[in-house]
């Protein structure tokens, strides 16, 4: 019983609240100002606005239930709930004191003026035809969202209580925030932003500028920042220090050559790829659980102490090679790396940092154009070839079975073997002639002398205290190579 007069009383309340509203008088100014904009074409062919809202005749409109409109005391309006219904033409909303809440998103207005309106605290009115906005007369909004119209100017510097802004797909060049401090969200994607001051804004916790010309951008010290959105521009600098709680920093699709993360222990979410960082370290990061690095050119990562287990890489086209790559348990996408080119004596080619790596070992094959060269000498990743290779561009292809997915391939140019360094005739160092199937070796100090085929074969070693050294050998041309780092060609016959 009890229960049931509850309901009625209930019941009694709200017919009383609704007779009142269908009794009270509308603001004759409003009113008349909305009756206008009705009576306009909709973006429908061939239809009003007014019927768009289900609206019958304009002469006899019964405001209290119209759709959309939310009338408090004295008859005014308090919101305007219009998204999404195809209407177009011009609003004038103008001295609507009383307005706090506009919601005319998603139709084809060519015009919104909100003069005076004072009270207004949230505005959504996106995805319009917008060419200008006035808001200087908004001094209470909190909420603003304007994006993807065609507003190249907004002053937003009389409006201190925003928290919100979305100005994302208008030709905006340059803006201003210097009067904003309370804002915490500000979006301006696909704009025309060359550069942007967030540095009167520390209460932002997302920032999106994505796919501008910013060429710098300084969000260093903004504690609260979560969540960065930058990439699609032309970035060289990007300063992020101070970024104590940034989660996600998206950057990718720019010209960062280098990106110093030590202040970001928060981070987990990094995709950076298609930049030209050769370097990057993450190791401040003990929470990151995602880098895409992809195409930047990139020979070193340097991670945590400790990653997390669920952490994934992406490092494809890059310039990793086995040695330089994060374990396999890390690795997403990590093939191709890119095609390297080294010169080396034909006799000291050394490719050993790649020889032993994760607990596998590598395999090493040898070209001359489509002709497999098997090195004169081969150990651990060192290799000499024949002096007669000198000038051959080799191609060396490296696989290794703990990256199963990877060939590393060097193009590998012989210059002449270390001995092969030719001294000039008036020399007064160490010298060498032959007589009798003799190789002798004159010095004045004590040196070493390493004996070589002209394919880089040692054959044999002189010790010369002081005087003369010989050593038999059978006829033909050698390369001493002195300790003092000179050398000599000579004929034994």
């Amino acid at each position: 019983m009890k229960k049931r007069a509850i309901m009625l009383l209930a019941v009694m309340i709200c017919l009383t609240c609704a007779a009142r509203l269908v009794g009270q008088p509308f603001h004759a100014g409003e009113t008349a100002q909305l009756r206008a904009f009705l009576r306009q074409n909709a973006a429908d062919e061939g239809r009003k606005n007014f019927q768009q809202l289900g609206i019958a005749d304009t002469n006899a409109i019964d405001w209290a239930t119209v759709t959309g409109l939310t009338w408090g005391p004295g008859g005014r309006l308090t919101a305007i709930i219009w998204n999404d219904k195809y209407l177009a033409g011009d609003l004038d909303l103008s001295g609507f004191d009383s307005l706090r809440v506009l919601r005319c998103q998603v139709n084809n207005l060519t015009s919104l003026l909100l003069t005076r309106d004072s009270a207004l605290v949230h505005v959504d009115c996106y995805d319009n035809l917008l060419t200008r906005m006035d808001i200087t007369t908004n001094v209470n909004l909190q909420h603003f969202c304007c994006r993807y119209n065609r507003i190249a100017t907004l002053d937003v510097t009389r409006n201190p209580h925003l928290t919100f802004l979305c100005l994302s797909g208008n030709p905006f060049t340059r803006f201003d925030l210097s009067n904003n401090p309370l804002l915490t969200e500000f979006y301006a994607a696909k704009c025309s932003l060359e550069e942007i001051d967030f540095s009167r804004n520390p209460l932002l916790k997302l920032v999106s500028v994505r796919s501008n010309k910013l060429k710098r951008l300084d969000v260093s010290n903004l504690t609260n920042l979560q969540q960065l959105f930058c990439y699609d521009n032309q970035l060289t600098e990007l300063n992020v220090k101070g970024c104590k709680s940034l989660l996600r920093l998206a950057a990718y699709d720019n010209q960062l050559t280098r990106l110093d993360l030590s202040d970001c222990r928060a981070l987990q979410n990094l995709p950076l790829y298609n930049n030209a960082i050769a370097e990057l370290d993450v190791s401040a990061c003990p929470y990151i659980d995602f880098i895409s690095t992809m195409n930047n050119g990139m020979h070193t990562l340097k991670l945590p102490l400790l990653p997390l287990k669920t952490l994934e890489i992406m490092c494809e086209s890059n310039r990793f090679t086995f040695s330089a790559l994060p374990k396999p348990m890390y690795l997403r996408s990590y093939t191709p790396q890119a095609r390297r080119t080294i010169t080396a004596p034909a006799d000291r080619v050394d490719l050993s940092s790649e020889y032993a790596v994760q607990g596998a070992t590598s395999v090493y094959t040898w070209r001359d154009g489509t002709t497999e060269v098997t090195p004169t000498q081969s150990h651990e990743g060192r290799f000499s070839f024949p002096a007669a290779l000198s000038g051959h561009t080799l191609t060396c292809e490296v696989t290794n079975a703990a990256y199963p997915k990877l060939t590393l391939t060097y193009d590998v140019t012989l210059t002449a073997p270390t001995a092969n360094v030719l001294l000039v005739a008036n020399d007064a160092r160490p010298t060498v002639h032959s007589e009798r199937g003799l190789l002798i070796v004159t010095s004045e100090r004590p040196l070493t002398a390493r004996v070589y085929t002209l394919t880089g074969v040692q054959v044999g070693t002189l010790r010369v205290q002081r005087g003369e050294a010989s050593l038999a050998l059978p006829p033909g041309l050698y390369i001493v190579s002195f300790s003092d780092g000179t050398a000599r060609k000579v004929v034994v016959e």
